[in-house]
């Protein structure tokens, strides 16, 4: 069946005027007086770099992650908590559930008005999960900590968790952020330069994504 999502471009240079006035004007007569803008410079953009990720990964890694989400524009009503009903960013994420806030590892990728990012992690690893993570590097810390090395050196990712305060261990210095983590998570963020990113963007977002598919599969084999 043919293709029916354009390939991804790059996205609008107008795009961080749209996401600022949608920032500034968050009610619903505004969005849709710019709906049109909306779908040129954000959504269209998004979900054709969401296939085209879906589709390089699915190639080179098949069955890794075959389910991809696209976020909404729209806040949950029942979560608005005084705020406007739509979000000033979007993100898309790629794993075996699609949905990023689950225990299972995700890929993920956002932009906002200045920026953007994409990485991979778990954001609800639950306590026993954490604990499995703890008890694999006991028993063998060798292979996370090739894992760890091969990141440092390229040394534009970063670890987006907390460590506990009251240590859970010490295995050394290479692996003592990584086991005394509340969660695993890794990403890159790179600012615009003034403009958004063209086309150039799919290659860098497979880059940190092929950076951090060790690291997805050691947290899949928890």
């Amino acid at each position: 069946m043919p293709r029916q999502i354009p390939p991804f471009e790059g996205f609008p240079k107008d795009l961080p005027d749209f996401l600022w006035g949608l920032s500034f004007n968050n009610e619903r007569p505004w969005f849709q007086a710019h709906r049109d803008d909306y779908e040129r410079c954000l959504h269209g953009p998004i979900v054709s770099l969401a296939e085209d990720v879906r589709q390089a990964m699915d190639d080179r890694h098949p069955g890794a992650a075959p389910a991809l989400h696209v976020s909404r524009i729209w806040r949950d009503a029942r979560r608005l908590f005084g705020r406007g009903p739509f979000k000033d960013h979007m993100w898309f994420s790629l794993g075996l559930s699609g949905e990023i806030y689950t225990p299972l590892p995700q890929f993920w990728f956002g932009v906002d008005a200045k920026s953007w990012e994409a990485g991979m992690g778990c954001w609800n690893m639950s306590g026993e999960q954490m604990d499995a993570w703890r008890k694999r590097i006991d028993a063998d810390p060798k292979p996370l900590s090739r894992i760890v090395r091969a990141l440092n050196r390229r040394g534009d990712l970063a670890p987006y968790w907390q460590v506990y305060k009251r240590p859970k261990g010490d295995p050394g210095k290479l692996l003592y952020d990584w086991y005394n983590a509340r969660s695993i998570e890794m990403g890159k963020k790179v600012w615009f330069d003034p403009d958004p990113p063209g086309k150039e963007l799919l290659d860098q977002v497979l880059d940190v994504y092929e950076a951090l598919m060790p690291l997805y599969e050691y947290l899949l084999a928890l």
